[in-house]
């Protein structure tokens, strides 16, 4: 299957311009949601994400996980707080500030991430098998700019 090679001389540049961020958020946002329905699991995708998220940054504020997700403080701290009654996640004092505390992932948290992550390979390895060499590379790459994006100012 070639999904993107050779459909670049199809596209019109500045069609792609204004229509590229609309398709990709719709894109991402259905991908997401066809994965995520299909992966057994009885946590909400704010759970997994957070547990992703707590994943690659390590021990994180809430204010900064908030951020990183792109949601409000309080609905993070409500996620964390029942994250951590489900023993995903666990709160430790700030070394650098008394005040605030460090969120991050427990054992069974990252057994219960990693058992998500297999399953999320597993429903998707039949696609991404029918992809070519340079069709996954280039997806590979795309979610390397989209997160190096979500880091531009405008984003934040």
């Amino acid at each position: 299957m070639q999904l993107i090679d050779g459909a670049a001389a199809d596209i019109n540049p500045d069609a792609a311009a204004h229509l590229s961020p609309v398709r990709l958020m719709s894109s991402s946002s259905r991908f997401n949601r066809a994965v995520a329905r299909r992966v057994e699991t009885s946590a909400a995708a704010g759970t997994w994400r957070a547990l992703a998220a707590l994943d690659e940054l390590g021990p994180t504020r809430v204010s900064d996980l908030a951020e990183w997700q792109r949601v409000s403080q309080p609905t993070m701290t409500t996620l964390v707080r029942r994250m951590e009654q489900e023993g995903l996640v666990q709160r430790e004092p700030d070394p650098g500030d008394g005040r605030a505390s460090l969120v991050s992932i427990t054992e069974e948290g990252r057994h219960q991430f990693e058992v998500f992550r297999a399953q999320a390979i597993e429903v998707t390895a039949p696609a991404w098998g029918r992809l070519s060499d340079s069709d996954r590379a280039v997806l590979v790459r795309a979610a390397e700019l989209l997160a190096a994006l979500l880091e531009e100012p405008e984003l934040r």
